[in-house]
């Protein structure tokens, strides 16, 4: 009997487990740098292109979808704005091209971007399941 009733628990513990919800898949998060007064260092002339794309990965598409996501910035650690974003997306997959340059992002506060700033890039992602997605990309503006 003994038996018999630790059987039973066990198969109702394992048929109450959730399986682990599949993760997004961030594909592509190419940066470039174009050098437009080459000077050799990464300045607020300069251009950053980001070139992004998020998938699903569950292969039941129908269970899984991002349903918001946004690419924004950050000055010395404190937000600067959201460049791009959807916070009801509801698809398979993002694709997001971005031209940057420095010069005409606002710092916080609306402060210029100065030379010695530290701007950190995030793209984030979240699905239905509630996972997310993050990747950051930081430079520092130099003379």
């Amino acid at each position: 009997m003994k038996q018999l009733m630790l059987f039973g628990a066990m198969a109702l513990l394992l048929s109450s487990c959730e399986p682990d919800p599949f993760p997004l898949e961030l594909t592509r998060f190419d940066v470039s740098w174009f050098d437009v007064d080459q000077s050799g260092n990464q300045t607020l002339d300069d251009r950053i292109h980001f070139d992004v794309l998020v998938n699903i990965t569950d292969p039941e598409s129908d269970e899984q979808f991002i349903t918001q996501w946004e690419f924004a910035y950050f000055v010395n650690g404190s937000f600067g704005g959201v460049l791009l974003g959807d916070e009801r997306t509801n698809a398979n997959s993002i694709t997001a091209q971005l031209d940057v340059t420095p010069r005409f992002l606002q710092g916080p506060g609306q402060t210029p971007i100065e030379p010695g700033d530290a701007i950190e890039f995030r793209l984030w992602a979240v699905d239905n399941h509630g996972t997310q997605l993050e990747q950051f990309h930081t430079i520092t503006i130099q003379h």
